[in-house]
């Protein structure tokens, strides 16, 4: 019986599916492209007129974030973590108050190790 002499570290890793997305990431860019693009295609369809306008939009929105989203998101999360992009946005939603409970510890200082003299 052979033992394995390394240790795979990006076996357990989610496979990238699209543009450098991982499944939960392209997930997550689909739901802000439509939720995007519906908003702009609302307030589009007030001043026009047309409803229609609203779901074009909302695809419009998804297949622009997904085509362009997905190369700069995948330039900024080179070399970092698996889970950088979750802490990254829990941290903006925190940050803005968005959030009811607060579950980072966003507070930084400076150590001293040295004695000071009072």
């Amino acid at each position: 019986m052979a033992t394995i002499t390394f240790l795979p570290d990006r076996l357990n890793r989610e496979p990238v599916v699209w543009r450098g997305l991982t499944t939960s990431e392209l997930l997550l860019a689909l739901v802000c492209g439509l939720s995007g693009g519906a908003t702009f295609g609302i307030a589009l369809a007030v001043l026009l007129h047309s409803w229609p306008l609203i779901p074009g939009s909302a695809l419009a929105g998804a297949g622009l974030l997904l085509q362009g989203g997905g190369r700069i998101l995948a330039r900024i999360k080179r070399g970092k973590p698996d889970s950088w992009l979750y802490q990254a946005l829990f941290a903006w939603l925190e940050r803005h108050r968005l959030l009811r409970r607060p579950q980072l510890i966003q507070h930084s200082t400076v150590w001293v190790v040295r004695r000071s003299v009072k």
